[in-house]
């Protein structure tokens, strides 16, 4: 493997803070790729190899997963506000669940009781607070108030509505 290669593999989990690592037909190490879900086949590229592990960076869905659903916002995917709305509400505590648990793993030597993840009563139109930024709509481009765009400080994205906020 080396840096610029395009692979494809499938997303066998997803680690805090949202990298999901593939399984790539060949490869013995690690290849972690953000923005994904568990069970996705994706395309990803390279740009980073270190002991055991590699970094790339998503290129295209090739298949969803069998748990991915329609996500109710129509700036998800651009927006970088809502990470999991493509899951299932049931599916993303599961998740998180067991990312809070692998750190508490990590993190703690001896035994704890883990009392897992609580749901929240509202699934949408449960923050009371929005931090939007104002800035160039693309790099030199018309300004903009809107949310981050995904994966970026920099860009903003205009959005007509957001879903979780109260």
């Amino acid at each position: 493997m080396k840096k610029g290669q395009m692979v494809e593999g499938r997303v066998t989990r997803v680690e805090f803070p949202n990298k999901g690592i593939l399984e790539v037909a060949g490869e013995d190490k690690e290849i972690s790729v953000k923005n994904v879900v568990p069970g996705q086949k994706v395309q990803a590229v390279i740009h980073k190899i270190r002991k055991g592990k590699a970094e790339g960076s998503l290129k295209a869905v090739l298949e969803p997963s069998p748990l991915e659903i329609s996500p109710s916002c129509p700036h998800f995917g651009e927006c970088g506000g809502c990470t999991y709305q493509n899951l299932p509400y049931e599916e993303q505590l599961k998740l998180k669940e067991e990312q809070v648990h692998t750190l508490i793993d990590a993190a703690c030597e001896e035994t704890y009781i883990f009392e897992g993840i609580k749901a929240s009563p509202r699934q949408m139109a449960y923050r009371n607070k929005m931090e939007f930024s104002f800035g160039d709509e693309y790099k030199d481009g018309p300004l903009a108030l809107g949310m981050h765009k995904r994966g970026s400080f920099h860009d903003i994205v205009n959005v007509t509505e957001c879903q979780i906020v109260d």
